[in-house]
């Protein structure tokens, strides 16, 4: 009997070549359970370091996770370890490494066009002919055997954007821009130099004074003014004009917000991310702050929370009087500026070559003024979401509310 029991506990363990994905046997006096646990153990063991999101403890960290775990077990002596484990992974939760990056770039748009800063008398004056424009850009690209050809020609903001099929090189934009500068009303001077898309960076100023020395109170232009003159700024470009907030409503420090053009990577900013500099008297740092490019407002409809582009209505609407026609033809189609003879009294025709003299509400808070003016409250709030979120649902409300009516009136 011995004999035999000796071959079986040799034929339970049997020999095996050990290798990284090999588990150890399971002894054969386990119950069912027991070696379904092990098993899983096991498995969990080969696998975890394999796993991209473990991250090891340091030695303090698991030294106050045991003590934590203990006083647990000193409060709760009857519970099971499995329990404890419980409770203590409820109530020392793991950190989300992820949510604490700071995320200060954003990546562009398409790359596959060409941005080219302009006033806005040229931007009209090239908008005015844009399949002519597209049609000189294609014959001048050809020329030169290129394979990118240009697509169509839109407004951006402070400027006009060239889309195209592929990314242009230093000789496309080259071309582009010569023949920009050769149109008829456009001078050398005006049409800047066309440019890729680029990613942006969001960066902040602390540490400067609200009031100056000579009693004024900061601007802008003081900010951009120091940049100029400074080494550190010079090889990155400024995406927008510095904003200048004060801390808090009573505080006489302010933060300097400014974004900057930069790759994906965020290599630009990296080089200006923790150095400090001198802004007069005061010793200024730069640091890295989270994304934030606001709500955007539809140049389509002008309504606040999605794109021109991702805009679902059928056509445009005035930013005046919210008229199916754009604000260049309000004149021509708005009947606030036609002539009627049937009403008491007649409304004359407005005068042209004159502004538009009538009054209208903002298409979005119902205020006296268009719906792109920098007064309107949604504008103000354009870098708070939740308060978006909050004004899309209380109009959601409304119309639901006001349909549920008329359904009702109705069947009355």
């Amino acid at each position: 009997m011995q004999t035999h029991n000796r071959t079986a506990e040799n034929n339970a363990y049997p020999k095996t070549a050990t290798t990284k994905k090999t588990l150890l046997p399971i002894p054969p006096h386990l119950s069912k359970e027991q070696m379904e646990n092990s098993k899983k153990h096991q498995e969990a063991c080969s696998t975890k370091g394999k796993s991209s999101s473990y991250s090891p403890m340091s030695y303090t960290q698991a030294t106050n996770a045991m003590a934590s775990i203990l006083k647990i077990k000193k409060a709760f002596p009857a519970l099971p370890n499995k329990k404890i484990l419980e409770i203590y992974d409820a109530a020392f939760p793991k950190p989300d490494n992820k949510g604490c990056r700071i995320q200060h770039t954003m990546k562009g748009p398409s790359r596959k066009q060409a941005i080219v800063p302009t006033p806005d008398n040229i931007k009209d004056t090239i908008m005015g002919e844009a399949n002519a424009h597209i049609f000189q850009i294609n014959m001048l690209l050809k020329s030169i055997k290129s394979t990118t050809r240009a697509k169509f020609i839109c407004p951006c903001p402070g400027g006009i954007s060239i889309n195209t099929n592929s990314i242009l090189n230093t000789s496309d934009l080259n071309i582009i821009e010569r023949y920009l500068k050769s149109i008829n009303g456009t001078g050398n001077d005006e049409v800047l130099a066309p440019r890729l898309p680029q990613s942006k960076s969001y960066l902040k100023i602390t540490g400067i004074s609200y009031i100056q020395p000579n009693g004024n109170k900061l601007t802008s232009d003081n900010i951009t003014t120091t940049m100029k003159q400074l080494e550190l700024f010079e090889p990155v470009n400024l995406a927008a004009k510095p904003r200048v907030i004060k801390a808090s409503p009573k505080s006489d420090m302010t933060i300097i917000w400014f974004d900057i053009w930069d790759s994906q990577n965020g290599s630009k900013a990296k080089l200006l991310i923790n150095h400090s500099f001198n802004f007069g008297r005061y010793i200024t740092t730069i640091r890295a702050t989270n994304m934030n490019p606001g709500v955007p407002q539809c140049h389509n409809c002008w309504k606040w929370g999605h794109s021109t582009f991702s805009c679902r209505a059928h056509g445009s609407r005035c930013q005046k009087c919210s008229g199916p026609h754009k604000l260049e033809h309000h004149r021509d189609l708005a009947w606030y500026c036609k002539a009627n003879s049937k009403l008491n009294p007649p409304r004359l025709e407005t005068t042209k070559g004159k502004p538009c003299p009538h009054s209208f509400k903002c298409i979005n808070c119902k205020g006296e003024h268009i719906a792109d003016d920098n007064k309107c409250p949604f504008w103000k709030h354009r870098f708070n979401r939740e308060w978006h979120s909050k004004k899309a649902q209380e109009a959601r409300e409304t119309r639901a509310n006001s349909t549920c009516l008329a359904i009702g009136s109705t069947k009355i």
